[in-house]
């Protein structure tokens, strides 16, 4: 009961929830997969995201994946995020993403299920409100994956990811509601509590295709749908003030395109 008090007393300057927009994106990305040994591979990964027509970002993957035996595979790696600023055309304040995960697999005749459990922490870099954004961001995904493998070539596939943010900022308000200076905007006395805020942000649901044309060459189709349900906080940069705290709901819709070479 006190967590739904506080809850509802840190919506209350938003005065509702905001709209949820509909908005299209694109994917394309590159891989090089290198097998060290039987079980072992290293790979690099180069990915481009749009978002409407402009390119949103640019991200370079090095990473790292074990299979002890046939239904289970580990994974490190790195991300290099570089996003681009629309305004100004330029890339800056690059963000750095380590992430380590566990895959399990069952195959049942022609069907494959898989679950991906990630957890990743991201570097932000730059200059930000720190009680509005966590320079140190953790989070878990988890991804649920069913594909077809009784064709000679194509595997159909669908999968659900749900992430979970781990340590967003969170705070408390007290005092009614009070006007700056302006007259224009209305803030609550706000305490900041730290990066304690667990929830679900991101749902995502994706379908696709893999095409093998042989052991060396795979091409993948796919269409993503993204619903984020980020929480924002707008406080001062003291973090004394809150202006308002609301779920800012999304969807992205984006066709991709992913091509991986093995050697």
């Amino acid at each position: 009961m006190k967590r739904l008090f506080l809850i509802l007393a840190l919506l209350t300057p938003a005065g509702a929830f905001a709209q949820t927009a509909t908005e299209w994106g694109a994917r394309a990305s590159v891989e090089a997969n290198y097998k060290i040994s039987k079980g072992v591979h290293v790979y690099a990964e180069e990915e481009l995201r749009t978002e409407a027509t402009s390119l949103a970002s640019m991200r370079t993957t090095l990473g790292f994946t074990y299979k002890p035996f046939k239904a289970l595979k580990l994974g490190v790696g790195y991300t290099l995020i570089n996003t681009r600023d629309v305004s100004t055309a330029t890339f800056k304040e690059p963000r750095h993403r380590v992430f380590a995960d566990i895959t399990g697999s069952l195959q049942l005749g022609y069907f494959q299920f898989s679950l991906k459990e990630r957890l990743q922490y991201t570097r932000r870099t730059g200059t930000f409100n720190v009680y509005q954004n966590n320079p140190d961001a953790l989070a878990l995904k988890s991804k649920f994956t069913i594909k077809y493998k009784g064709f000679y070539v194509a595997e159909p596939y669908a999968s659900f990811e749900l992430r979970t943010a781990l340590n967003e900022p969170w705070g408390t308000t007290s005092g009614e509601a009070q006007w700056n200076k302006s007259g224009t905007k209305t803030y609550y006395n706000y305490t900041p509590s730290g990066y304690t805020h667990v929830y679900n942000n991101r749902y995502r649901g994706e379908v696709g295709v893999s095409f093998n044309f042989s052991k060396r060459h795979e091409l993948k189709p796919y269409l993503l749908i993204d619903y984020n349900d980020k929480y924002e906080l707008d406080t001062n940069t003291e973090g004394t003030k809150l202006f308002s705290a609301q779920y800012d709901n999304s969807i992205m819709l984006s066709p991709g395109l992913s091509y991986i070479f093995s050697f």
